[in-house]
């Protein structure tokens, strides 16, 4: 017993030293980055200057933790990021509790540094996003269903249980994944189904829907916008059927869990049954309802029309143990460690952004890594887990390392193109500030793109005493950009400032005056083909606002013209 106590202690010490060493490296990643908010950022602190219990395309969660930080810290792109490191690491000890209570301290201790350095998390830890917003509340939601599920919980336990449920669907939709899986376990697990099917369990229900109840009211008053933003996000609308996005999306979730990890997770659920029974075979049961509606559900969404690599995150909290159990109960296996050293070479040729020479190159790199770790392991199952760790950790050093110096390493590594949405916002603001203290104020500002609307809005805080408007395609509103109402201050002196082509000819029918004027521009670096990456605002005057109906008419009018367009690369042909 006293050993035992001795073993938890050490390693809840172990991890946690190891986790706030992560949150400090990944804390001065964001504070040196030079990288400036990409779009999505700069529209969720938009949404953070008044609080509400909704918004166009998320629940508020994400907005009311930035509205938190830049209330103290400021406006800056640090301040707004600050809670993402910190997230991931509560959500990592939860892990860590979670696989301590269901296996001992070494499951936990895998379970959380395996959640830490996982390739997304080491990403998302130094950006804002609604999944690094969910995680923490999922990992804690997640423990205290298996401490419910023991017999270890309480009233307060089942209470705060569904408090976790109610506040993971204020930080995203996906937390209905959980409730899926939570349906599973009561159906295929006896112990959840005796605890949940109760009076204790229906308190859980009836806390999480009180948390959740006035983010329902809020969509009812406001024509449902955030339910209806996540509904058309689906693009269910074209061809539904393209199994050729199965492979890609097997692709991708190498990238997000690790190639090692997800490939050992998926031998561990396909040959589950085989290989384990008894209470084992339970707890695998368990977190498998947890992981597998999540990966089959996005995988079908991705045949049936898209699925971004992200859609599937919510799988890997419950991974992180599922592996943990899977690599130590496993038995000595040569073929699979030269199968996974294979597999994670090929996955490495799907990267993209990198030349086929640096994919080349990183995949005999990770494959011979992992065949000398094979025979220094004894091809030990554990050894490939602690190997993948070790790739996660060189890939995530590389990561933050281009992160903090990526105006001189972007290039050179033609990382130009992955970073265009997270440079050059500072630079052009200033540019079209300046022009407007030598031509004068405008009465509006337009500009022609979503992802312009919001860098303009965060960099130029309000430097233009002029409301910032985005031009529509559409009849209504179909973005938070375009909720902005069109005023009578486009009736003269507009400032148009266009990154469209194609747009212009359509703008310009739009106002009775439309008159070049000059443009404003910001080197992004260039392509992996040579070209050059720019951002490019053309400049118009337009007064007389008096839109054209959209029709289909409209539409097949404007479909192929452009304005001023720049001159095409040679390099692209």
């Amino acid at each position: 017993m006293v050993n035992s106590v001795h073993d938890r202690d050490a390693a809840a010490r172990f991890t946690a030293l190891i986790l706030i060493g992560l949150l400090i490296v990944r804390l001065a990643c964001i504070l040196l980055t030079p990288l400036e908010l990409y779009a999505d950022e700069a529209q969720y602190w938009r949404w953070g200057q008044s609080l509400e219990w909704g918004y166009y395309s998320k629940p508020p969660l994400i907005a009311w933790l930035i509205h938190a930080t830049t209330s103290v810290f400021g406006d800056s792109a640090w301040a707004i990021r600050l809670p993402a490191p910190f997230l991931h690491t509560i959500a990592a000890w939860c892990l860590f509790l979670l696989g301590r209570n269901m296996a001992g301290p070494k499951v936990g201790l895998m379970a959380a540094v395996g959640y830490a350095l996982m390739p997304a998390v080491f990403l998302s830890s130094t950006v804002l996003s609604t999944d690094g917003v969910l995680m923490p509340i999922w990992a804690l939601a997640l423990w205290l269903t298996w401490r419910a599920r023991q017999g270890e919980a309480g009233w307060i336990g089942f209470v705060s249980l569904g408090l976790a449920i109610g506040a993971g669907f204020l930080a995203k939709y996906a937390m209905l994944y959980f409730v899926i899986g939570l349906a599973l376990i009561i159906i295929f697990d006896g112990p959840s189904r005796r605890h949940f099917l109760s009076l204790k369990g229906a308190a859980t229900a009836l806390t999480a829907l009180a948390v959740f109840a006035p983010h329902l009211v809020w969509n009812a008053q406001n024509d449902f916008a955030t339910v209806g933003h996540t509904v058309d996000n689906a693009n269910l609308g074209g061809d539904l059927f393209n199994p050729e996005h199965a492979f890609k999306f097997l692709a991708d979730q190498m990238g997000v869990f690790g190639p090692i990890s997800f490939l050992g997770l998926v031998a561990g659920l396909t040959f589950m049954n085989r290989s384990v029974g008894g209470e084992a075979a339970r707890k695998e049961l368990w977190l498998a309802c947890f992981i597998v509606p999540v990966l089959a559900i996005i995988l079908g969404q991705s045949i049936l029309s898209r699925a971004h690599a992200n859609w599937a995150a919510t799988a890997y909290p419950a991974a992180s143990v599922f592996i943990a159990l899977v690599f130590l109960r496993a038995k000595t296996n040569r073929s699979l460690w030269f199968w996974i050293a294979g597999l994670t070479a090929f996955g490495c040729l799907l990267i993209p952004d990198f030349t086929i020479m640096a994919r080349l190159g990183l995949g005999l790199t990770f494959a011979a890594a992992i065949t000398a770790a094979a025979f220094l392991a004894r091809f030990k199952p554990e050894g490939l887990f602690w190997t993948g760790l070790g790739i996660h950790t060189l890939i995530g050093s590389a990561t933050m390392a281009i992160m903090i110096f990526a105006n001189t390493m972007a290039g050179p590594l033609g990382l130009d193109n992955a970073f265009k949405r997270t440079r050059g916002w500072d630079a052009i603001s200033d540019q079209l500030v300046g022009f407007v203290d030598e031509n004068g104020r405008p009465s509006a500002l337009v500009v022609d793109e979503r992802e312009i609307w919001h860098g303009l809005d965060f960099y130029l805080k309000d430097r233009i005493d002029a409301p910032l408007l985005l031009w529509r395609y559409n009849e209504g509103a179909h973005s938070f950009a375009e909720q902005r109402p069109l005023t009578d201050a486009l009736d003269d002196n507009v400032l148009i400032a266009s990154y469209r082509p194609n747009r212009r000819p359509a703008i310009a029918a739009d106002f009775k005056t439309f008159e070049k004027i000059g443009e404003v521009s910001v080197d992004l670096g260039e392509r992996s083909n040579g070209c050059p990456i720019v951002r490019r605002l053309v400049l118009y005057r337009a007064s007389g606002f008096d839109p054209l109906p959209r029709t289909q008419d409209w539409v097949e009018r404007f479909d192929k013209l452009t304005m001023d367009a720049p001159q095409p690369c040679p390099a692209a042909d």
